[in-house]
Order: C-alpha cells, then structure tokens, then sequence
C-alpha cells in the first residue's frame, strides 16, 4: 500500500486489560464510524499490518477494540502508537460540497480578487466550524473558516484552488 491509497483514522493509544484489548483515539467524525471498517491497517514502522475488527465497544470518549489474533496484553503492548489505516477505496462516498480535509492539503487558497492568500496547510475543528489554516508567502499563519457559501465560494479539485470571501489581514 503506498502513502496514496491510505488514510489514517485513528492511533492506538493503550493497551486495555489483559486479553489483548486496545484503547484507541478515533480520528473519525462521529468518531463510532471507525467501527463501519471491518478490515484495517496498523501501520508500525514502515510496515503495514493487516487486521479484522473483533469486536468493539466504546463509552463517551473511552474506545477499545479487539483485534482478531491480538490476544494478549503483550501483543497489545506491542501495538500502542500505531496509526489506524484504511484503504482509500474503502472511504464512504462523499456528498457534492463535501471534501476529506487531507484532499485538500496543499490547495492555494485564493480571494475573490484572485489574490493568493498562500497555500492550506491544514485544519482544525472549534464546534461550530472546521478552521482553515493558511500560510502565505510571508509564512505568517492565517485562520480561515472553512463555511461553504458564506466563506468558502468554490473547490477547483482540478486546479486546487480554493476561493474563498475573505480578505488578507481580516
């Protein structure tokens, strides 16, 4: 599998009792959909591990899943920090207006004057919205809101340009 075809969706946090349960952190959104993959990846190292979801629970914000073949606390012990992979293809499809934050990274994002504001580097969630975080050509940092209509006017997938309602130094 090369770095195109995955997407993390979570990390092994810690080890949970001594049947070879782990605790993990999903990256998903709500973050049960890491159970809608049955088959996943660990990444340790350079490798990629195969693995099939035993079974799962989670409650508020504690997650624990049961790998199939991970059956003790050493095993488990040997999986903390791993990234949580799936195949690209395995993606749920999206909604037109809807895009995956990691499609997005490295888009220019530009005003409606066509100014280039700089380049996406990433996201960040507060609640009410997702957070655009830009860095011009100055490498000053600028928080953009991604809100589509008000403030996110068009996604050029072909061109990666983001156009957005937003002027530098708002």
């Amino acid at each position: 599998m090369n770095d195109q075809e995955k997407v993390v969706i979570g990390q092994v946090s810690s080890p949970h009792g001594i049947k070879g349960w782990l605790k993990i952190l999903s990256y998903t959104d709500p973050v049960d959909n890491i159970f809608s993959y049955k088959s996943i990846f660990l990444k340790k190292e350079d490798e990629y591990l195969p693995y099939d979801i035993q079974d799962y629970s989670f409650s508020g914000k504690i997650i624990r899943v049961k790998l199939a073949g991970i059956d003790d606390r050493n095993q488990s012990e040997e999986l903390v920090k791993c990234l949580i992979v799936v195949n690209r293809r395995d993606l749920p499809e999206l909604s037109p207006n809807s895009y995956y934050w990691r499609d997005l990274i490295g888009f220019e994002v530009h005003n409606e004057d066509n100014l280039n504001l700089g380049i996406l580097d990433s996201f960040f969630e507060t609640g009410s919205n997702d957070v655009m975080i830009v860095i011009g050509s100055n490498k000053n940092r600028m928080l953009i809101p991604f809100i589509n209509v008000e403030v996110v006017k068009k996604v050029d997938l072909k061109k990666k340009i983001i156009s957005v309602d937003w002027n530098d130094g708002e």
